[in-house]
């Protein structure tokens, strides 16, 4: 009787539970919905001030969606902050290398943005499950106005070309 009534509660309340799911466990993140993201984390950080880096630790957070989420830097100091995944807390940026031509992407968009402060988009390759063969990945890095801080988004995108990105961002 318990196992009937357990199952019959189970069945009751399954399209709440999985409505409640975070999003991050459907769909893939597009360089449009990126390029808002940081946007949107920028913003908020510029608002918060360092108090706002706890937002960027949660997987559960506002800058965490589908397949990816908004990550934070300081370019000076050349160090990852807070993250979702706790081991990238304090990853050295000069270890973020693409898996196919060794380019230093993080490092990359740093000096990029120094000079464009609208943000900077970079390719780079990178180990994807379900696949044998690095895949295409694109970040999108902006400063965050007033702070040391930077903020960057990666997707995994096969199609969209640097020019149209250039042109998501606005990117002169």
């Amino acid at each position: 009787m318990r196992c009937v009534l357990l199952l019959s509660l189970l069945i009751a309340f399954w399209p709440f539970a999985a409505a409640s799911q975070p999003e991050t466990v459907t769909g893939r993140a597009t360089p449009q919905e990126a390029y808002q993201k940081v946007s949107d984390a920028a913003q908020f950080l510029k608002n918060a001030g360092a108090k706002g880096l706890k937002e960027f630790e949660s997987p559960t957070g506002r800058f965490v969606w589908k397949d990816t989420f908004v990550w934070v830097t300081e370019c000076e100091r050349n160090y990852c902050l807070p993250t979702p995944r706790s081991r990238d807390i304090g990853l050295n940026l000069s270890q973020m290398k693409c898996h196919q031509t060794g380019k230093l992407y993080v490092l990359s968009l740093c000096d990029d943005i120094a000079t464009h402060p609208e943000g900077a988009w970079v390719e780079h390759w990178q180990p994807r499950p379900g696949f044998d063969q690095p895949q295409r990945k694109l970040s999108f890095m902006m400063p965050v106005p007033g702070s040391p801080y930077q903020v960057a988004a990666d997707v995994f995108d096969e199609t969209t070309t640097m020019e149209q990105l250039n042109k998501i961002s606005r990117r002169k």
